[in-house]
């Protein structure tokens, strides 16, 4: 039998080998820790992404189908937006409602429709509330910056500014800018009697004071984009991305394929989109999120499309479906500027796309 004093140090004994972990394993088990976290976090933030952009694409088709309906009861799209003779367009405020507003109660919002009075401008006070009311079906998810509201400065400083919200899409207007006049001007879009829009090369579905109905989308309702992504500006008066104005990159891409400066998705050469609200003191930030703008003036007359989806962007076409295409799509037309409107250009497929007349098919799908 053993003795008292035995005993007590076999319990000893046994206690020491029953304690935590040492410091070493503890390292150990919390690096191993560390590398499980670092495999997987990539893979969780994929598959948010993957459900972002599918929600996204959801949106458009949303978007699309409220077109479609919109045209079936009226006989015709809406237009990009409305404004008066004498007025110009790339610069002006003073417009009446563009195409989100006018389709709103045909995507389940006919109480925010009811709040706009269309008997005054847009930018009127009478407005302030529905303008600047988010819309969750108008926002993509993926965008950082479609929280922030959009202001415009006014007279009396930031107590006076009109505020309004944003959106991430925008109406497919064609391949040439909203300008008139010379040079630029000679292949702009800006009516029904335009010369961008009377080219068949350039033609969209939904300009500014005219759209078309589904039997003038002759290259195949497929084929022709009616809607696609658009990013939020990046600062409060950068006015890309605002769902209820109808300018170049708030709700309306403008001369986005060959012959001007904004070819492609996600274009990121310097000066590409020449929209409203950025200024000189924003060109690193402008260069760093891809959103270029030339910033030499306040005109808002070309915009491409963009999103924050890796790769590409989403398309809504005529025909309701929607659809992810690559950065990469074939975008090789005539390259630089090619103003003259009597001209022939080639055309790449994504001026095809982009063109709604044009009688050229697309012998690859994009998609």
């Amino acid at each position: 039998m053993l003795r008292p004093s035995l005993r007590a140090a076999g319990r000893q004994r046994f206690n020491c080998s029953n304690l935590g972990f040492t410091l070493v394993e503890l390292l150990v088990v919390i690096a191993i820790i560390g590398v499980l976290v670092a495999l997987l976090l990539p893979a969780i933030q994929a598959a948010r992404e993957a459900a972002r952009r599918q929600q996204c694409l959801s949106n458009l088709r949303q978007m699309s189908i409220g077109l479609l309906n919109y045209e079936s009861a009226t006989g015709e799209l809406p237009s990009a937006y409305d404004f008066a003779a004498g007025t110009n367009p790339a610069t002006s405020l003073n417009v009446g409602p563009c195409w989100t507003i006018k389709i709103l109660p045909y995507i389940e919002q006919q109480a925010l429709f009811d709040q706009f009075d269309l008997t005054k401008l847009i930018r009127d006070t009478v407005n302030d509330v529905p303008r600047s009311t988010p819309i969750p079906s108008m926002l993509c998810g993926s965008d950082a910056f479609n929280q922030q509201a959009m202001e415009i400065p006014g007279p009396r400083g930031p107590a006076s500014s009109s505020i309004w919200a944003r959106g991430n899409y925008a109406a497919n207007a064609g391949n040439g800018p909203l300008l008139s006049g010379s040079g630029s001007g000679a292949i702009g879009i800006y009516g029904p009697d335009s010369p961008g829009w009377l080219d068949p090369q350039r033609r969209g579905v939904i300009g500014p004071n005219v759209a078309v109905n589904l039997k003038q989308i002759t290259d195949g309702l497929t084929n022709s984009i009616l809607v696609a992504e658009v990013r939020a500006g990046v600062t409060p008066e950068d006015r890309r991305g605002t769902w209820a104005l109808g300018q170049a990159g708030s709700s309306v891409l403008y001369w986005y394929g060959s012959t001007g400066d904004d070819n492609g998705p996600n274009f990121c050469g310097a000066n590409a989109d020449d929209v409203a609200g950025p200024n000189s003191s924003d060109s690193s930030l402008l260069t760093a999120e891809c959103m270029p703008d030339f910033t030499g003036d306040d005109w808002a007359d070309q915009a491409t499309t963009r999103s924050s989806h890796p790769g590409g962007v989403n398309l809504g076409m005529a025909d309701g479906s929607a659809h992810f295409v690559s950065n990469d799509v074939d975008t090789s037309g005539t390259p630089g500027f090619h103003i003259n409107p009597k001209v022939q250009f080639k055309m790449s497929t994504w001026d095809r796309m982009i063109a709604s007349a044009d009688g050229e098919t697309i012998t690859n799908s994009p998609f």
